[in-house]
């Protein structure tokens, strides 16, 4: 059998222009893909990047770096323009005049992901690229991620043909070239199961769901992975102690206590840790957070008087974003000095957060996938997790972390109760052992896209 050769186009690559998990995911399944098939990754030319090194990191993956100078190399942010839209038309053309005229190789298959590549499909139809197959991945569906754009877009695509999905797309006077990927692909992926049925639903397909129903039978959802080897608590240089599965007691109260030095909190090393870290955003439930943590802290408070239990628990925040939500989270660190927020975007910071904390929360109102759930687990630090997407495909209630089901702040201050309950106990040291002893590496996953590939091109 011969091997499939596979472009893997991305706006975003770990570690070379990373901003968020899109990243992660395209410096990862491209390493564990390179055993089955012929595999290149294709990434614009930001200015950012400051070495443009031919290889991913520790693999044989080529990486092509495509530019349009106004639109990549001549600004120096990544994301961020109001033409965003246009950046990556620009770029999507770009890359499939290279594969028509042979820059690439041959290719048999693109594999394209989110709205920065979804014009691709539709250009390769286009310019008559016969025998090409495209597979699309939706990384997240949110209405911030599609795209949407005036009709000016389509002037920069110099599309040689009339294409129905453009007419359709046309009628409320915008362009969506998310939609324009999913009407398109020959397959569409998710990143989870659960999320490439929730995505059905009018609550989670971003007022795509009538399109996303058309394709049902072409969508799959295939939960991310995580590199186990960066992320590996008897390994990781950035945290104060390495541990595994034997030692994590001892060593986890090392990690603590340092990380409560090093910040200068006010926090007890005696206390649960639960930690909070992604953007502060809606769709990341801060607001019930904060809502159940005044609940918590309420409730714990008249426990203590009724002497029922003499402590509390500790609540620290890591991330950027809203600004409204920061100063939410900064009026309760000014009443107690059991809350804390670090507003600012530290991996590093992050991956000490991971090794000091017993707990992760995760109350999110959608996740396509999640890794912070998976990172957590690793490092023996229990998720509390709505159930959704893949936090649902990931975390199994007391056995491997808490998952509460509504996006409701009473729900999820009574799941952060019912672990606080638990916390200290042999049954907490066994979820501890169940949550590092789970297989989060992307051997699995990659083995799932592999079958896709031959699907799509019929060589099973």
């Amino acid at each position: 059998m011969n091997r499939l050769k596979v472009l893997f186009i991305a706006s975003e690559l770990t570690p070379i222009a990373k901003v968020g998990g899109l990243g992660d995911v395209a410096g990862a399944l491209p390493k564990y893909l390179q055993k089955d098939i012929d595999i290149a990754v294709v990434i614009p030319a930001y200015q950012a990047i400051k070495e443009k090194v031919e290889y991913i990191p520790d693999s044989k993956v080529k990486i092509y770096y495509v530019d349009v100078p106004e639109y990549f190399s001549e600004r120096d942010k990544i994301y961020g323009y109001t033409d965003d839209p246009i950046r990556y038309a620009h770029f999507d053309v770009e890359v499939v005049n290279k594969i028509k005229n042979g820059t690439f190789g041959k290719v048999d298959i693109v594999h394209i992901n989110d709205y920065h590549t979804s014009w691709i499909p539709i250009l390769i139809k286009d310019r008559n690229l016969d025998g090409i197959k495209t597979i699309l991945t939706i990384h997240n569906l949110g209405s911030t991620y599609q795209g949407r754009y005036s009709l000016d877009l389509l002037d920069h695509l110099n599309l040689q043909n009339v294409h129905p999905s453009i007419e359709e797309d046309k009628k409320d006077g915008e362009i969506n070239p998310l939609l324009q990927g999913i009407l398109n692909a020959n397959i569409i992926s998710t990143v989870s199961p659960t999320y490439s049925k929730e995505i059905l639903e009018k609550e989670y397909g971003g007022e795509l769901d009538y399109y996303l129903n058309q394709r049902k039978e072409d969508i799959y959802g295939i939960l991310n992975g995580i590199d186990t080897t960066v992320f590996n608590p008897k390994t990781d240089t950035k945290i104060y102690a390495n541990y595994n599965a034997d030692d994590y007691k001892e060593k986890k109260a090392i990690n603590k206590i340092k990380l409560i030095e090093e910040l200068g909190l006010k926090f007890s090393p005696n206390q649960p840790l639960y930690s909070f870290i992604a953007r502060l955003d809606a769709q990341k439930g801060v607001s019930i957070l904060t809502e159940s943590i005044m609940l918590t802290e309420i409730t714990l408070l008249t426990k203590s008087l009724q002497n029922v239990r003499q402590e509390s628990i500790n609540f620290l925040f890591l991330g950027t974003g809203d600004e409204k939500i920061a100063a939410k989270i900064k009026e309760i660190e000014s009443s107690t000095n059991e809350v804390k927020l670090e507003f600012t975007f530290d991996p590093i910071l992050a991956e000490k957060m991971y090794a000091a904390s017993d707990a992760l929360i995760i109350p999110s109102k959608y996740e396509p996938c999640g890794l912070t759930q998976m990172i957590a687990m690793r490092y023996g630090t229990l998720p509390i997790v709505r159930e959704t997407g893949g936090l649902k495909d990931s975390v199994e209630d007391q056995v491997t972390g808490f998952v509460f089901k509504n996006f409701d702040e009473i729900e999820l201050k009574d799941k952060i109760l019912e672990s606080f309950r638990i916390f200290g106990t042999s049954k907490w040291d066994e979820m501890i052992k169940n949550a590092m002893k789970m297989d989060f590496s992307w051997d699995k996953s990659s083995k799932e896209y592999v079958k896709l590939y031959q699907k799509v091109t019929g060589n099973l």
